[in-house]
């Protein structure tokens, strides 16, 4: 929703785009000359200066700063040989101490002196030729109390440039001097000092320890003897032994054997009671010769192979013989006789298997009795365990900084000899005599004198042009901006020209028809396009066009809404004669809901609200309401469109702060339209179109007599 503020142009203030740059390009056009040879000029000074000056010269060493205690990773380590020195994280902090460290003053002094630097009169002013500027000079800045070490000192710390290199481990060592030979020794003494003092300062560190951690490991050793020798006491005295990978006490291994064979033993128990039971069971039922026991015997089969032989011979000479037959008689007695031994046989094994369940389960009685004399074992050992894992924790901590203590004594042994020392510090390329000066750079001086006298005289060139006459235009402008237009009073019709010329700002509709349609080409199919319905005149009537304008846009297919704004409560609905009931007013004023006030316009698909009671007592301007209220609108409704008297929708207007889309003035025959582009404002980012056509039909007004406020409508959905 695009937002007006009224009486904008009338109070906008002058613009930075106001700017004459045509004036300001003609006044750098008239001075570019003089800017060139302002130019020329400077550079030509800054080269005699650059020439005049005496130039120096800088040299660079390389150094790297390594982790000590590092060693060659390709070389194999030797056997018995000492053990390497801890190796010691480099981060960048630690590269910035070593960059600290070589700037100290004591480096500094120690460079001085090994240099003879006091005697060189670069380094110490007081050897200076002593001309009358310089005298006077002294007589104000010079310290009386200040030595030519101190000046040396000073003057080398000027001179020396030492910083790290970016993401590395390197460390760029620089001296400038008048002399190449003096500026390469220079940078050079600074690392080999620097290196010195390292290696030193290792060496005097681990003379030290080894003063220190002597006596406390001879301490220590007697110490790690009682402790040890008092812990295989008490396991001798409290009969508590270790045994096994893991180092266990022998009673706690017991225990753990003992549950484990009891946790066989009860499962080999289940399993042949389980047997025997089943097989009882089967052979009970007279099927003892399936049971997988049974036939691994090796007699079985042969009682099974004669049995089926005696049958088969039955069989056969059945055909034959009688049963009263002796050789019948004979087989019968046979097959008889190997039933019973094949029973009795499957009978001893199911005994067997019988006995088998008694002798796991007398053997998971006896595991369960000792491990229970196990457990006694354990609890009555408690205290002991206690008192013995104290014993050994003492030890072993006696023991562990017995180590750490040989093992620094070691490190020290190996960084005694100042040769043995791995350095910190590795030269990656000493300096070296420079053969090109470092300063002054001459083509830099010319280059940065020109450009800037070139700036500044551009810059002084646009302001002049600014402050006389590149915004004379502007200025005048603004003086010859009329005042706010007063409030309209009646006075005789303007001429006909004069008329052309108020309305001409604004597109002219003189049917309803093209009107209703420009409106939804604006819309662009969103919803919640606003439309202000207003005359061009305070005393003029609005007619009946807002009801034909919602007929027009609901018949192309759009939800449309008339919202009756009278804050004096007679609305279009009370020019029809139609009963006072609720509306607007009573929806601001919390007294009814959309569904009470919203009804269908008669004729059409679209909607209305009429004005209610009383909108005044309703709190018209109250503005949060207001947008509220048309904010839940929009999202029901394609089309909101506002009407009611030229002095409630300006209050409107100004109460919502311009939050509409288009405004529909209607014109006036031979009447003089008020000041502005809509109901007085000027607006610019406000569609406004003006209605030119003749009066709807008469009747139009009348039909609202239908409109009964709380009926369902036929379209849209009420907003909640």
């Amino acid at each position: 929703m695009r937002t007006q503020t009224p009486d904008a142009r009338s109070t906008s203030p002058a613009s930075p785009d106001d700017i004459d740059l045509a004036a300001i390009g003609q006044a750098l056009k008239r001075h570019a000359a003089k800017l060139a040879v302002a130019a020329v000029v400077a550079g030509a000074a800054a080269f005699l200066a650059s020439a005049a000056m005496t130039p120096k010269f800088t040299a660079q060493a390389q150094i790297e700063i390594i982790s000590k205690g590092v060693g060659n990773p390709f070389e194999p380590r030797r056997e018995g040989s000492a053990p390497d020195n801890v190796t010691v994280r480099m981060d960048k902090e630690a590269i910035g101490t070593h960059v600290r460290a070589m700037m100290s003053p004591d480096l500094a002094l120690k460079v001085v002196r090994d240099l003879k630097l006091t005697e060189i009169p670069e380094f110490n002013t007081a050897r200076r030729e002593q001309t009358l500027t310089r005298r006077i000079v002294n007589f104000f800045t010079a310290n009386a109390r200040e030595t030519d070490e101190d000046r040396a000192l000073k003057a080398t710390q000027d001179a020396a440039r030492i910083y790290q290199v970016k993401d590395t481990r390197g460390i760029v060592v620089e001296f400038s001097s008048t002399d190449p030979d003096l500026a390469a020794r220079a940078a050079n003494r600074i690392v080999s000092l620097y290196r010195d003092a390292l290696a030193q300062r290792a060496v005097s560190d681990t003379n030290d320890a080894r003063a220190k951690l002597s006596p406390q490991i001879l301490k220590l050793a007697g110490e790690v003897a009682e402790a040890e020798a008092a812990v295989t006491a008490f396991r001798g005295k409290s009969n508590i032994f270790d045994g096994g990978r893991e180092r266990t006490g022998l009673n706690e291994q017991e225990l753990a054997d003992l549950s484990a064979d009891l946790t066989r033993a009860a499962a080999s128990r289940a399993e042949a009671e389980a047997r025997a039971r089943e097989a009882r069971t089967i052979a009970r039922q007279g099927g003892g010769e399936t049971l997988p026991d049974v036939q691994k015997s090796q007699l079985l089969p042969r009682l099974i192979e004669q049995r089926v032989r005696a049958e088969r011979q039955i069989s056969e000479l059945s055909a034959s013989l009688l049963p009263a037959h002796p050789r019948m008689k004979q087989l019968n007695a046979d097959l008889a006789g190997l039933n019973l031994q094949i029973d009795g046989e499957v009978e001893k094994i199911v005994q067997g298997l019988e006995r088998e369940a008694k002798v796991m389960a007398l053997r998971e009685d006896g595991l369960r009795k000792r491990l229970d004399e196990a457990k006694r074992r354990v609890v009555e050992a408690g205290g002991d365990d206690v008192k013995l894992k104290a014993l050994e924790s003492i030890a072993k901590s006696k023991r562990a900084e017995f180590e750490r203590l040989q093992t620094q004594l070691e490190a020290a042994r190996t960084t005694s000899d100042a040769s043995a020392v791995p350095p910190e510090v590795q030269v990656i390329a000493q300096a070296r005599v420079p053969t090109e000066k470092s300063s002054p750079k001459t083509g830099m001086m010319v280059a940065m004198a020109a450009v800037a006298t070139l700036l500044l005289g551009l810059a002084v060139v646009i302001v002049q042009a600014l402050y006389t006459g590149a915004r004379g235009a502007a200025d005048a402008g603004a003086v010859a901006s009329p005042a706010p237009v007063p409030a309209p009073r009646k006075r005789a019709a303007p001429a006909a020209a004069q008329l052309a010329a108020n309305r001409s700002a604004a597109p002219s509709v003189a049917s309803v028809a093209k009107l209703a349609r420009l409106l939804v080409d604006k819309a662009e199919r969103r919803s919640g396009f606003r439309t202000m319905v207003a005359t061009d005149i305070a005393q003029a009537p609005i007619g009946s066009l807002p009801v034909e304008l919602a007929h027009h846009i609901s018949r192309l297919g759009r939800q449309v809404i008339l919202l009756d704004w009278s804050p004096e409560g007679a609305g279009i609905a009370a020019k029809s004669a139609t009963p006072a009931r609720k509306g607007l007013a009573d929806v601001l004023a919390g007294a009814a809901t959309f569904e009470d006030v919203i009804a269908p316009l008669p004729g059409s698909g679209a909607h209305v609200i009429t004005a209610g009671t009383n909108l005044v007592a309703a709190k018209a301007g109250d503005r949060d309401r207001i947008n509220m209220l048309l904010d839940a609108l929009d999202e029901a409704y394609d089309h909101i469109i506002l009407v009611g008297a030229y002095g409630g929708l300006k209050e409107l207007f100004k109460t919502i702060e311009g939050c509409i889309d288009a405004g529909v003035v209607v014109a006036t025959p031979n009447a003089e339209p008020a000041a502005g582009d809509f109901l007085g404002f000027h607006v610019s980012d406000l569609d406004v179109v003006r209605y030119t056509g003749v009066e709807p039909a008469a009747g139009t007004l009348a039909g609202l007599s239908a409109v009964r406020p709380g009926a369902r409508p036929d379209r849209g959905t009420a907003p909640a």
